[in-house]
């Protein structure tokens, strides 16, 4: 070993001890951290609940729907992860919850098909119970990646489940739109659900036809063949109503959509006593806007919404998108339109004496948020001196000062104390000499 090596390893060990010490400062009182579990976590939530979000990606779409074996809300969503893969994306994930507060994830349900597949990315859809043949059937949107010349970009596809836990896709079912006179690149959304005179079932999908937005309508009465019954419904001028979703409440029949037009953005509805009436709100354009047939829900924060009732609480839900950066301005009109998908957030539906909707609060999360809490105060160690307030917490170590209690009843303050300068030790000169004699940097 040369001479300026042995003197710096002597002097390393010579400075060791002197690392843990400091004049005249007193001891730090010591905590019982054991104790304190309650108050302290070891790692952050690996999902955000109220207004759910998972842990890794956001949420897009969403698609509820109320279980009728389960006695639950299942909520299938388009999982947004970022960055994407190229071509297959948006796999069909689930979270089931029974208040629409507190989400339990069921992870991902139907996969994205392969790049060169009908449905590499997936779109949203709907899902529906049948009981005679006790089977979940959940029609969604295969997206093409790519599609050449004679492809379809959009067309309808479903998979099928027993336990909504293992999910079949269909290897033959597929409803093209070219095939009854509708656009082949924009035909998705397909919204299922059974007929009110009881013939069994109908599905929407938004799409074009002849270059005007429509409705286009079919009907089934077992979810496996469908025929096509025509236009349920034009759209207003050049608007595209995107994620339709047709229920009754109370004496009025809804339509909830989402307007995609890059200056609206929002969530809407139209509303008549009969479906006819319904319907008529935008028949040869000829709806007057506002009116007392349509309606907004929420603001440009809240996009993609549908609806599902237990019988006694209908909720809708949208996701709250996320923007780029730190600018608050960037929720407009292209170009500082929000990002696509975020977090779940649900509304109960208030319906009133005229029809018209308005959003009201979830029961459950005003419960969360509602009640009054006492400060919760870490326990005192043995030492603590004062079981009335708060412990002094002694951080001189840290030249941070002493936090001492200003009496009952008052705030904390903070007194910082000013800290010495920390003197060299003689084995710190020493060290810092050989080093320059030795040309050590």
């Amino acid at each position: 070993m040369n001479k300026t090596a042995y003197i710096i390893a002597s002097f390393a060990l010579l400075a060791t001890p002197l690392a843990s010490c400091e004049s005249d400062a007193p001891a730090v009182e010591e905590r019982d951290w054991q104790g304190t579990t309650t108050f302290f976590q070891s790692v952050d939530d690996k999902k955000q609940d109220t207004y759910y979000k998972p842990f890794a990606g956001f949420v897009g779409d969403p698609m509820p729907f109320f279980d009728p074996v389960a006695k639950d809300f299942k909520v299938l969503y388009l999982q947004d992860y970022r960055p994407n893969p190229a071509a297959t994306y948006h796999p069909i994930w689930a979270v089931s919850t029974k208040d629409a507060a507190h989400y339990t994830s069921l992870g991902e349900l139907i996969p994205c098909g392969g790049a060169a597949e009908q449905d590499a990315a997936l779109g949203t859809g709907s899902t529906i119970y049948d009981e005679t043949q006790h089977t979940y059937y959940t029609f969604y949107t295969g997206n093409k990646h790519q599609p050449r010349q004679g492809d379809n970009a959009q067309v309808v596809m479903v998979a099928t489940s027993p336990d909504f836990k293992t999910w079949t896709k269909s290897q033959t079912f597929v409803i093209r739109g070219n095939d009854y006179g509708y656009s082949a690149n924009d035909f998705r959304d397909p919204y299922v659900y059974k007929a009110e005179d009881g013939s069994g079932y109908r599905m929407l999908v938004a799409t074009y036809k002849d270059g005007k937005g429509v409705l286009a309508e079919f009907s089934s009465t077992d979810l496996k063949a469908w025929k096509h019954v025509g236009v349920f419904m034009t759209m207003m001028w050049d608007r595209f109503y995107e994620c339709p979703d047709l229920f009754k409440m109370g004496d009025w029949w809804y339509l909830v959509y989402s307007e995609k037009h890059a200056a609206v953005r929002r969530v809407q509805y139209f509303k008549g006593r009969t479906l006819d009436e319904l319907k008529a709100a935008t028949a040869n354009d000829a709806g007057k806007w506002p009116d007392d047939h349509e309606g907004f829900l929420d603001s440009r924060g809240f996009y993609a919404g549908k609806t599902a009732s237990d019988g006694t609480n209908r909720y809708i839900w949208g996701w709250c998108p996320t923007r780029p950066g730190n600018n608050n301005t960037d929720v407009g009109a292209y170009p500082h339109e929000p990002e696509w998908a975020g977090n779940l957030v649900a509304h109960r539906l208030i319906q009133h004496a005229d029809g018209t909707l308005t959003l009201g609060e979830v029961p459950a999360i005003s419960t969360q948020f509602g009640q009054n809490a006492a400060p919760k105060l870490m326990a005192q160690s043995a030492q603590g001196r004062n079981a009335k307030t708060a412990p002094n917490l002694k951080l001189q170590r840290w030249g941070l000062g002493t936090i001492r209690p200003t009496g009952a009843g008052k705030s904390h303050q903070f007194h910082r104390k000013k800290r010495p300068p920390t003197p060299i030790s003689s084995a710190s000169r020493l060290f810092a000499a050989a080093t320059r004699k030795s040309g050590t940097p």
